[in-house]
């Protein structure tokens, strides 16, 4: 428990069926061979997703006294994690009343992370995310991820939109930085039958391709940005001849020639939603910025996983993403019933009546002023006020 380990014996007893059970554990919600109750199994889960399994270890010990090892949490959080992507997808699946979406927008990205079977091995995850927006306020966002399996992704995806969306004559709106695995025909390939694709270059990325190859602080990247902002490829045709005839290495060239073939794949996808005449969208390419919640915990620091554990972590993030880990926790764990705060009204009537009459002041009495008295030395200590004064003496 969160308050220490706590040791107790109880009885069995037989139902109907003959069959042992345990009402205490049924009433405390423990389950069978385990020491850790779901609370603390559910305060463990929320750490491990913001810093290091021995950190976790470290941050229970310290706050509840419970002897937990690293090794232990993540035995939990493991199990924890697949249990909660069980039960993320499992409400997904859940029959919801569906509804025409305004501006419904699919953004899809991928990031790396280190393996641990190999020195220098590298797991892809898959990232896409869905939302609807209005008065350019981001509003039912749902993000997926997963580890490999990309085409199973897609596959949640398509199925998540034909259940809860109604996109028939719908335009959707589709953003990715059509690298490997996020071309723009493989975004487009997302939308439902009956519906209208509009792809968007994610515009981050490829002015960061731009700086990343004429330099950051070159003045020819500045003019080719503001080429690429106005859709001017002449311009950018000249400000790349204009870099390319400068004295340039064999990588700077390779760098080059790689650029150019990015833009002119992709220039048609360059152009803005206003551009394109859709004045409400605005700000596409929101699914980079979300990376930040997995790689900040999963990246840096030496940190490598196991399949097995990088897909525990990502289901109890993507949760927290999605904003359904508390009640997926509750599910999983069977938390003990919160009771809601209520008012009890007579016993607040009955404190408020005794506080009154704590703070009722008494009627004022006239002082007699101080009382003086004497005790005589030479009385008989046969007398009381002899006893007293050879008590006080002796």
């Amino acid at each position: 428990f969160i308050f220490g380990p706590v040791t107790f014996q109880r009885r069995y007893y037989q139902a109907g069926t003959k069959k042992r059970e345990f009402y205490l554990d049924q009433q405390l919600k423990i389950k069978p061979r385990r020491r850790l109750s779901p609370h603390y199994l559910m305060m463990m889960a929320k750490i491990a997703q913001t810093t290091t399994m021995r950190n976790t270890a470290d941050i229970l010990n310290l706050v509840f006294d419970s002897g937990i090892t690293a090794d232990s949490v993540m035995h939990a959080v493991h199990e924890l994690g697949n249990q909660v992507a069980k039960q993320t997808q499992a409400k997904e699946h859940q029959a919801t009343p569906r509804h025409m979406p305004k501006n419904l927008t699919i953004e899809g990205d991928a990031f790396m992370i280190k393996g641990k079977k190999e020195a220098g091995q590298l797991t892809l995850v898959h990232h896409y995310r869905v939302y609807e927006r209005v008065a350019n306020q981001i509003i039912n966002r749902h993000d997926f991820l997963s580890v490999g399996h990309q085409g199973r992704l897609e596959a949640r995806l398509s199925d998540y939109l034909d259940r809860h969306y109604k996109l028939a004559g719908q335009t959707i709106f589709l953003a990715s930085d059509a690298g490997p695995g996020y071309e723009p025909a493989k975004l487009l390939s997302l939308v439902p039958q009956g519906a209208h694709g509009e792809y968007f270059l994610d515009r981050y990325h490829c002015l960061q391709k731009i700086e990343h190859t004429l330099g950051r602080h070159n003045e020819l990247a500045m003019r080719a940005i503001k080429a690429v902002r106005h859709h001017d490829q002449a311009e950018l045709t000249i400000i790349l001849d204009t870099y390319e005839s400068q004295n340039l290495t064999e990588k700077q060239a390779d760098d080059l020639m790689r650029l150019r073939k990015y833009l002119q794949r992709n220039w048609r996808y360059i152009l803005s939603p206003q551009m394109r005449g859709f004045k409400d969208i605005h700000l596409i390419g929101s699914v980079e910025s979300s990376h930040r919640a997995f790689t900040y915990r999963m990246k840096k620091q030496g940190k490598s996983w196991t399949k097995q554990g990088a897909k525990a972590m990502i289901g109890l993030i993507e949760a927290r993403m999605n904003g359904e880990l508390q009640a997926s926790l509750n599910t999983i764990l069977e938390q003990l019933t919160v009771l809601p705060r209520v008012a009890q009204t007579s016993l607040l009537q009955e404190m408020h009546i005794r506080t009154g009459e704590f703070l009722r002041k008494a009627p004022t009495k006239p002082s007699i002023g101080a009382v003086q008295g004497i005790i005589p030395i030479n009385t008989a200590t046969s007398r009381p006020m002899g006893q007293l004064f050879k008590a006080l003496t002796h």
